[in-house]
């Protein structure tokens, strides 16, 4: 096994890294658009249409009961072009008002259907947009230092191969070893002795 790690392409990191992050914020943007859409969407209908065609069926009513109010001045005064003429204002304002009623019963209805439809997804919504500004700010936290990892691997120096450290710590066998000189045997008298003792020239002593 190979004692080195063999790194290719930091780059590729560096790119993936950056893909990732604008495609998080572009899918935060949509995201948010869409939490936007659902908070508008909710205020809209409450605030907005809800209390239009309440205000709408309350001043409905008033015009009907003033329509009405005088188609029976009309007929008490026996003038029969006055009683058509006030029993059409009657008839539009009735149909006014049951139009404003059922525009109101329509907006309530989309509010129960907001409520269990729509804020139940828009939860979903909620999580993932959570999920990737947490979790994948992780990743991309992760990817960063594994780059910079890599980057500070690829300049240190590579270690020297096994076989050249091994020789390096073996002692040199062709260098000089160096011994004592074997001191000279003596005789009991302590006198030292050699194997040329006596000999002088072939001569004894």
């Amino acid at each position: 096994m190979s004692p080195t790690a063999k790194v290719t392409s930091i780059e590729a990191i560096e790119a993936f890294k950056t893909s990732l992050i604008v495609y998080l914020e572009k899918a935060g943007c949509v995201l948010d658009d869409v939490s936007d859409d659902v908070v508008r969407t909710r205020i809209w209908l409450q605030s907005d249409r809800q209390l239009h065609w309440k205000k709408q069926t309350r001043q409905r009513s008033r015009e009907l009961a003033q329509a009405e109010q005088e188609l029976l001045t009309a007929r008490l005064s026996g003038m029969p072009e006055a009683i058509k003429a006030r029993q059409m204002t009657v008839n539009k304002a009735r149909l006014a008002l049951r139009e404003a009623e059922e525009r109101l019963s329509r907006v309530k209805q989309w509010m129960r259907q907001f409520e269990t439809q729509v804020e139940s997804r828009a939860r979903l919504v909620a999580q993932l947009r959570h999920s990737l500004a947490h979790d994948m700010g992780k990743a991309v936290v992760f990817l960063e230092g594994a780059a910079a990892s890599l980057a500070a691997y690829v300049e240190m120096a590579p270690p020297a191969p096994l076989t050249a450290q091994l020789r390096a710590s073996e002692p040199d066998a062709t260098a000089p070893q160096s011994s004592a000189a074997a001191p000279p045997a003596s005789d009991s008298d302590g006198n030292a002795k050699s194997e040329t003792s006596g000999k002088v020239g072939g001569l004894k002593s």
